[in-house]
């Protein structure tokens, strides 16, 4: 009989497809890798408004950029606020809609919170909304990384916790987190914690008197070779001449600018891309033209300037038509474009 029921699960296992789980795409990410002495500061909030006005103005007075990651129901009702952030030249991530702690829901409740607050900060800053996804509380499991993944999403935490927000007296936040710096660190802060007037101004200044300059997460994991300044972004249908271009992976539109993979696009129309890594730019030729597409515009290089999305080179479709000669036209409503 042992043998029977053997043979019976041998036979199953054959003809029984055993389906694996997804695999996470991305890892979490809470320090970069590198010997400079660059540090981010980054700051969660979701409840208060009354100290935002407050913080903006202690990075402003020390010329400090940051990281701010709103909960998405607030940031839709504090737009206003979080675009003074922007025009000082912060930019935003993603710290779910509602703030739940995403390890008690499922992978389609844990995507559906990621996805909508990426939609209202697309729509508040633009191309000042990262990739960079923090999970409220630090709390993450597979189906996190999954949903981030699906979504273009990079998780990341933080190396230093700066207890600001605890009931505890400035001097012990202000030690902790000038004491825990090291290059690459990541600190969390909030826009309205306790102690944060009062020890953002001494951290900075401690810090600083070590030799550490401020720097966004975009650049902190730009210069560590991470993915840098990315965006999930929405599909869009490219069209020549009425008839549809095929683009893998295709065109999305971050901000309300369309976006297509440089390669891929440019090939279409006979052009041949050679990517240089240490440059970070895309040199693209077809004949005699040659054009110089940059990921980043840190050191305002003439040219076009792309971004990274998941790895890939992404242009500007505005930009890239006119160097083609192409002329545009856009219809909103079914999310297409027609080059001619």
């Amino acid at each position: 009989m042992l043998k029977k029921f053997l043979l019976i699960g041998v036979l199953l296992s054959l003809v029984w497809p055993v389906w694996p789980a997804e695999a996470a795409a991305v890892t979490v990410l809470s320090q970069a890798k590198t010997s400079e002495k660059v540090i981010a500061l980054t700051f969660d909030d979701g409840w208060d408004n009354r100290t935002c006005q407050a913080v903006r103005q202690i990075l402003a007075d020390h010329g400090v950029l940051a990281t701010i990651f709103p909960v998405g129901s607030w940031a839709a009702g504090n737009s206003s606020v979080l675009k003074d952030f922007l025009a000082d030249g912060h930019e935003l991530g993603n710290h779910s809609m509602t703030h739940p702690k995403l390890t008690m829901l499922s992978l389609a409740q844990q995507e559906r919170e990621l996805r909508e607050a990426q939609a209202v900060l697309e729509r508040i800053g633009g191309q000042q909304a990262t990739n960079f996804m923090r999970p409220p509380y630090g709390a993450y499991d597979k189906n996190t990384l999954q949903a981030a993944a699906r979504l273009g999403l990079q998780p990341i935490t933080w190396s230093i916790d700066s207890w600001d927000w605890r009931d505890i007296p400035v001097e012990q936040v202000v030690r902790r987190t000038v004491d825990a710096a090291k290059p690459g660190g990541v600190i969390l802060m909030h826009l309205a914690g306790r102690n944060t007037v009062k020890a953002l101004p001494r951290i900075i200044k401690g810090l600083q008197d070590k030799g550490y300059t401020f720097v966004k997460l975009s650049q902190l994991f730009g210069q560590a070779g991470a993915p840098s300044h990315v965006s999930a972004g929405s599909p869009v249908q490219i069209t020549y001449q009425q008839e549809p271009i095929t683009l893998q992976p295709g065109a999305k539109l971050i901000g309300g600018v369309t976006y297509v993979p440089c390669r891929e696009f440019l090939q279409h129309f006979g052009w041949r891309v050679v990517w240089n890594g240490t440059q970070q730019a895309a040199l693209c030729q077809s004949g005699s033209s040659q054009l110089l597409i940059h990921a980043r515009d840190e050191n305002q290089a003439p040219g076009i300037t792309g971004r990274l999305i998941g790895g890939k080179l992404y242009v500007p479709l505005r930009a890239i038509a006119g160097q083609l000669g192409l002329q545009i036209s856009w219809d909103g409503q079914a999310r297409m474009v027609n080059l001619r």
